[in-house]
């Protein structure tokens, strides 16, 4: 059996066939919650009013692809399918974890009025 021929080193992380992240992006500022939002219906303005806003760099999102044409402003964006495009949208870290408790508030006085109350049908019962 043959020796293998030398191989030049890699500079760059080799990334398999079919593994690409389409929607990756680097250089993300940890004090932001970053999300891509489709530019359907409301999607932009309720996220604008939410208080996102669009991230502006010369940077593509994603991997680069020969079909995708360059964009003709600054906001990081990337066709998604069906004619949509998506927009890499941020908002700050705090106001998101707020967002986060408020939600999962909601959740929790939700779920406690499912719970039986004393004197409600079904007290003391248990599930084996």
């Amino acid at each position: 059996m043959s020796k293998a021929p030398n191989r030049p080193e890699r500079t760059a992380q080799r990334t398999p066939l079919g593994q690409r992240n389409r929607l990756s992006f680097g250089n993300l500022d940890p004090d932001f919650v970053y999300r891509v939002v489709n530019d359907k219906d409301s999607r932009l303005k309720d996220a604008q009013a939410a208080g996102y806003e669009f991230v502006v760099s010369d940077e593509k999102l994603g991997d680069i692809r020969v079909a995708e044409g360059s964009s003709m402003d600054s906001r990081v964006a990337k066709p998604v399918g069906g004619g949509v495009t998506g927009y890499l949208m941020r908002i700050p870290k705090e106001f998101y974890d707020e967002d986060q408790t408020a939600k999962y508030d909601k959740i929790n006085k939700s779920e406690e009025a499912m719970k039986p109350k004393k004197g409600q049908i079904g007290e003391g019962l248990t599930h084996e």
